[in-house]
């Protein structure tokens, strides 16, 4: 993404851009024929660290908190997305290997722990700062506190607030999302009193101006209601209902092309971990989250058919022991509108339009292509338009210059010195060569390494960068082969990079607009798979994530348009 505020982009550029991405293993299993996927483990505490690999390659922030007593952590949600951070879970009594492994794999710098000494105690912090020297603790005498601690620790002056019973978690759960996108504090109450704790941190925010309270009478009373700035309810007859009158009232903020599902009810009481967890996931991402019990609600059915469009992604939070693959089903099977829409948050109807693109452009698109030594190199356009749809098929040279990073890792031991050498100067060519296709703010791959190489001892990779930023791929081959360079120090090195490339670019600039070439159409939305890699509407530096983050060039992408139309283009082996 460059400066200037428009670029203009032939059809098959989209899928350039990504190909120039950095290639990370996938994370997550899909169902592509159902577009039905699930992030679980088998518990929570795994599920927390699958949802954290679903959304973040690194993190400089974490959230860590109780993985049984929901109270604390009912509010982190919002904290969460201010620090684009997962939140990982623990026991109360000692830490839990996922999360320290999540803390490596992350290169996490920073750890909030939320909660008092009673749920995490300070024998489980000191575990945490073995690792990751700051760690703050944000907890107070209460879950009450508690709360106020975290709406403090956001950073901002918020003008609403969202207050929830602190004495169950669902309506908390339902409004953390919508809360998080919007930079929206949750307080806890009681039902018949607000706790001194809040009454004394809205007096001090006189600048929230207006409120939403979640749930009905049986969560919080009227007179707590009426004791609050502009109060607006936001309610329904059973924790369901009142999901959904969440989602309905904050519908513009949410993109329907995704949609999360977690358990919201059970046997046990305490089944609120993977919809805390998993809707860190879906705030970073803008997707709504519903909660569901054992069986789908009429009000939740209703609202999938009138938003969600039937082609839409439907991702499950955690094991079939919380969500069936029978539910997950029942809900996928009740999204019922025609489309996804661009652009927008909100749900739009849009025209497939990809067959006239096929016939009226599909040329175009060739000789673009073939006019284009960069792209010519990558795609072969025989059939890129044939039987009405649009394919770009890697070519048969790019196919077998792509490096598997971590298999060539993980057959060091058997591969010989020379084999090591050639895949690490092939991943370095292709790299280099990719840089010439898509420049950031005008620069290129080996200006990254050459920003690395200034970092010294800070760098494991910085010693092997020569001063033009080419690379001693003897040395490196050494190094991999006697198991000095390990994976973990592969991918330290490409989240640094990744920062570097964010680092570079003036990220409180608007987002890039661009411009279908050779017609009037702008881009509002490019979606790959289901997850949106491009959004007018979203900021520079949520569209540069979302790029950053795809972890595969292949795949099928949305292109939507200011017209109300979309096209779709595949990209395959």
């Amino acid at each position: 993404m460059q400066k200037n505020s428009k670029k203009v982009l032939s059809a098959c550029s989209v899928a350039t851009l990504l190909i120039a991405g950095t290639t990370l293993p996938a994370t997550v299993k899909a169902d592509s024929s159902s577009n039905v996927t699930r992030i679980g483990g088998a518990d929570r505490y795994e599920t927390a660290a699958k949802v954290a690999d679903a959304g973040w390659t690194s993190s400089s922030y974490a959230i860590v908190a109780n993985g049984e007593g929901y109270a604390d952590a009912l509010c982190a949600t919002p904290l969460a997305k201010a620090k684009n951070a997962p939140i990982l879970l623990t026991y109360g009594n000692s830490l839990n290997q996922n999360v320290l492994d999540q803390l490596k794999n992350l290169k996490v710098e920073h750890v909030i722990v939320v909660g008092g000494t009673g749920v995490v105690p300070d024998s489980v912090v000191d575990e945490i700062k073995a690792q990751v020297s700051d760690v703050q603790r944000l907890g107070g005498q209460d879950r009450y506190e508690t709360s106020v601690k975290i709406a403090d620790a956001l950073g901002t002056k918020p003008t609403k607030a969202v207050v929830a019973s602190g004495e169950g978690y669902a309506d908390a759960l339902s409004a953390g999302p919508a809360a998080a996108i919007n930079g929206i504090p949750i307080l806890l109450t009681t039902q018949n009193t607000l706790p001194d704790a809040e009454t004394n941190y809205l007096k001090a925010n006189s600048n929230i101006t207006a409120t939403y309270v979640i749930g009905e009478t049986g969560s919080v009373s009227d007179s707590v209601k009426d004791s609050l700035p502009s109060p607006t309810r936001l309610g329904g007859a059973d924790r369901y209902e009142t999901n959904i009158a969440v989602l309905k009232e904050f519908k513009s903020d949410f993109g329907f092309g995704n949609v999360y599902a977690a358990l919201g009810n059970g046997p046990v009481g305490n089944e609120f971990a993977d919809a805390l967890t998993g809707g860190a996931l879906a705030a970073k991402n803008k997707n709504p989250l519903i909660i569901t019990g054992l069986s789908l609600s009429s009000a939740t059915t209703d609202f999938l058919d009138e938003n969600v469009p039937k082609n839409s992604t439907l991702t499950i939070l955690g094991g079939t022991g919380n969500i069936s693959d029978s539910l997950a089903d029942e809900i996928k099977d009740a999204f019922g509108k025609a489309s996804t829409g661009g652009g927008g948050g909100g749900s739009t109807t849009y025209k497939n339009i990809t067959s006239d693109v096929a016939k009226y452009y599909g040329p175009k698109i060739k000789e673009v292509v073939n006019n284009n030594p960069n792209l010519s190199k990558y795609f072969n356009v025989n059939d890129v338009a044939k039987d009405g749809k649009i394919i770009l098929t890697v070519t048969d040279e790019y196919k077998n210059r792509v490096v598997d990073y971590e298999t060539l890792f993980d057959n060091s031991d058997n591969a010989d010195l020379d084999t090591i050498k050639s895949r690490v100067e092939t991943a370095y060519d292709l790299a280099n060569e990719h840089s010439k296709s898509v420049t950031i703010d005008g620069k290129t791959f080996k200006d990254y390494l050459v920003q690395e190489k200034a970092k010294g001892d800070e760098s494991k990779f910085s010693k092997y960068i020569e001063e033009d930023g080419t690379i001693d791929s003897q040395a490196i081959a050494e190094k991999i082969k006697s198991g000095t360079i390990t994976y973990d120090d592969y991918q330290a090195f490409v989240s640094s990079l990744n920062s570097a490339v964010k680092g570079s670019i003036d990220l409180n600039q608007p987002s890039p607009e661009f411009t279908l070439k050779d017609t009037q159409w702008k881009v509002n939305r490019v979606d790959q798979d289901g997850v949106t890699l491009y959004n007018s509407n979203d900021s520079r530096a949520d569209n540069v994530d979302s790029i950053l983050s795809s972890d595969s060039p292949l795949g099928t992408y949305r292109i939507y348009t200011n017209t109300n139309e979309y096209f779709v283009v595949t990209v395959q082996k």
